[in-house]
């Protein structure tokens, strides 16, 4: 029965995000196609000499733009998977299925923190791409690559952020989810050159996996009320 439940679960959520799934993906590709021409003019007015240095000893980051494509992605995602059932009071007949409303709930953002991880592989792959037409070295590449990590974990908050400010029912905790987000966006997007995070990655993931169960308990407030989104 989870298995038939998953597969009418799965085909709903693919309704519901056809129109918007790609619009992050290709803003990433758009940011990648920034970066490259920018790493051109630098070459074309400075020489690649005056690239190098600025990668090596600057570590500008060209591509910084990556952090908000994830931002918002994770927000549209939210927005497209979740506003539909609040706002029709749908959110409420998880409760009445014949299994497990966790199994529903679970379920549901599963499908849109695969689908954000599939934009954070996809980015990874632009930016390879990318490395390697620049004939970046591989060790200057890795950790170029690697500077977008907590910008990933910042879009994976925002997703699990946007659920539970749209499943919130009480209007001030909405505003307490939305200030505890901005504290964790200040974090996660702070930067100091490449991979400056690595000492505190595993501390920063951690931290962020309490976003897992936001949604549920605003979900679990619109089991036996009305819900206003």
């Amino acid at each position: 029965m989870n298995k038939n439940i998953f597969g009418a679960i799965l085909l709903k959520e693919r309704i519901k995000l056809r129109k918007f799934f790609w619009i992050p993906f290709l803003a990433a590709f758009a940011v990648i196609i920034d970066a490259y021409i920018s790493y051109k003019g630098v070459i074309a007015h400075k020489g690649a000499t005056m690239l190098w240095a600025e990668l090596i000893f600057k570590q500008d980051i060209y591509f910084y733009k990556l952090q908000w494509v994830f931002i918002a992605g994770g927000i549209l995602f939210s927005y497209a998977q979740f506003m539909p059932e609040c706002k029709e009071k749908r959110l409420r007949l998880m409760f009445h299925l014949p299994v497990s409303y966790r199994f529903s709930i679970y379920s549901m953002m599963g499908i849109g923190i695969v689908l954000n991880l599939f934009l954070y592989i996809a980015a990874i792959a632009f930016l390879a791409a990318l490395f390697f037409i620049m004939r970046f070295p591989c060790e200057l590449s890795f950790d170029m690559v690697m500077t977008i990590i907590p910008w990933a974990i910042a879009g994976f908050v925002s997703y699990l952020a946007a659920a539970a400010v749209i499943a919130e029912p009480s209007i001030a905790k909405k505003f307490i989810f939305g200030g505890m987000w901005a504290v964790f966006m200040s974090l996660l997007t702070e930067s100091h050159g490449f991979f400056s995070f690595q000492k505190d990655l595993w501390l920063y993931l951690l931290a962020s996996l309490f976003w897992l169960f936001a949604f549920e308990s605003a979900a679990l407030k619109t089991k036996g009320g009305a819900h206003e989104a």
